[in-house]
């Protein structure tokens, strides 16, 4: 059986490599430009270093609606623990492969909606934004806020295709991702009362943030509390020596009610505490989203489709758009965020269809006014 549109081009996107770190989206850019003109839209490809890049596109004049999804994944991993092998393969009604929830099944799925979607005559504009490095720094979207501003001009809404099981979410959560180093003196193993342990002192303050959870006041009606996560830990030298230095690297999720800098505050508060000698550094700050269910793409979205909503967990894009562009985004995408950034990461094909047919519904009634 000869694949969809949909399927071919999400195993096509698997298969061209783009993890953030390593790859760039350069070639995936390409696929996705000759794709546009195929179909008879003209793209621009926008770089911002080597072998990154985003591509955009526009489709007629007017008020303007962004649909966005990001290019680059997360690396592969030990392609051993993949059932499938690393290569997009279908079975059992999915497609496997990294990068298939999250999230070149979306980008799949919109492209695929373009490719049977009436383009002519457009009463209002579409802007099409598909953009590198979300997985990392963001740097994709900065540079086109940043650089080319004009692209949004007339923009107020947008479609993010991020993985949400086809629900529209209108919630996500903030982040505050921050690395800890913790100060010892070193010793030698056999007097370990001349020095100070460097790792048994994280350990205190593991212990100290872990405790936060159970202080977290705020409850969001979509998205619950917000979360603390202790991810990474390293320090030492041997085993006979009492460590000098040990790091720490960890994040904290926030929730629409909360705020960046109480989040730093509760975590400065609870080191205190401890009583240890160490040095923070705040890596990637975000505030929290929400929309209203009342708000013009919401409503949008819901009349569309008929989807409930629902928040997202993780984080997107949608807070950048709105706090450097005044866009506001809902997030809607097929697959789901359970085992994207794992091995044998996979999209049901027949999420891939239905969100062609509902990516369908929003471009067409968009561009016919």
């Amino acid at each position: 059986m000869n694949d969809s549109r949909v399927t071919k081009l999400t195993k096509d996107l698997i298969d061209i490599r783009s993890e953030s770190a390593e790859d760039g989206e350069e070639e995936v850019s390409k696929y996705i430009s000759a794709y546009l003109k195929e179909i008879g839209i003209k793209s621009k490809t926008i770089s911002f270093g080597k072998h990154r890049s985003n591509v955009v596109a526009e489709i007629g004049e007017g008020e303007g609606l962004m649909l966005n999804g990001h290019t680059d994944t997360v690396p592969i991993g030990d392609p051993s623990k993949w059932k499938c092998g690393t290569s997009a393969r279908m079975a059992n009604g999915r497609i496997y492969g990294r990068g298939a929830s999250d999230m070149k099944g979306g980008i799949a799925a919109i492209l695929a909606a373009l490719g049977t979607a009436r383009l002519r005559e457009p009463k209002r504009r579409l802007l099409l934004a598909f953009v590198g490095d979300e997985e990392r720094n963001l740097e994709g979207s900065k540079c086109l806020l940043s650089r080319h501003k004009s692209l949004f001009n007339g923009v107020r809404w947008g479609v993010i295709a991020e993985p949400t099981d086809l629900l529209i979410c209108i919630a996500q959560k903030g982040i505050v991702e921050f690395s800890i180093t913790v100060a010892g003196k070193a010793a030698h193993s056999s007097q370990p009362w001349l020095g100070r342990n460097a790792i048994t002192d994280t350990a205190k303050a593991i212990d100290a943030l872990s405790m936060l959870q159970s202080q977290f006041k705020v409850h969001d009606h979509v998205l619950g509390t917000g979360t603390i996560n202790i991810g990474r830990v390293s320090g030492g030298v041997a085993a006979n020596v009492v460590p000098e230095k040990c790091n720490l690297e960890a994040d904290r999720r926030l929730v629409p009610g909360e705020n960046v800098q109480t989040a730093i505050n509760e975590i400065k508060v609870a080191l205190e505490r401890v009583r240890i000698s160490y040095k923070m550094h705040v890596t990637l700050s975000q505030m929290p989203y929400s929309l209203p269910r009342n708000s013009f793409i919401a409503r949008y979205l819901k009349s569309l489709t008929g989807r409930a909503f629902a928040g997202v967990y993780g984080y997107t894009e949608a807070r950048l758009y709105k706090d450097m562009a005044n866009i506001d985004c809902a997030v809607f995408g097929p697959g789901t965020t359970k085992g994207i950034h794992g091995p044998n990461e996979s999209v049901r094909v027949s999420d891939l269809e239905k969100g062609t047919m509902y990516y369908s519904r929003i471009i067409n009634q968009w561009l016919a006014g």
